[in-house]
């Protein structure tokens, strides 16, 4: 079977999102971690600002997990 040019099989196209998967949860943990000091830092110690910290910081993790993962599927390929 023949492939259109640029194109990928879809072992390589598993292997290269299995690959920007690894390193995007890298990248978002060394991040996210980094936040959430400064978050504790600067934290009040009011026990609704500590919620909406903690839901902030997993938000941060998710929304650079998606977007490393993008990049480095791009950059990858």
């Amino acid at each position: 079977m023949q492939l259109p040019l640029g194109e990928l099989c879809g072992e390589c196209r598993g292997d290269i999102d299995r690959r920007a998967g690894r390193l995007g949860r890298l990248i978002a943990a060394i991040s996210t971690a980094l936040v959430a000091i400064y978050v504790v830092v600067r934290m009040p110690p009011d026990p609704t600002a500590r919620m909406v910290g903690a839901g902030s910081i997993a938000i941060w993790y998710l929304l650079t997990f998606l977007v490393a993962k993008r990049v480095l599927r791009e950059y990858l390929k």
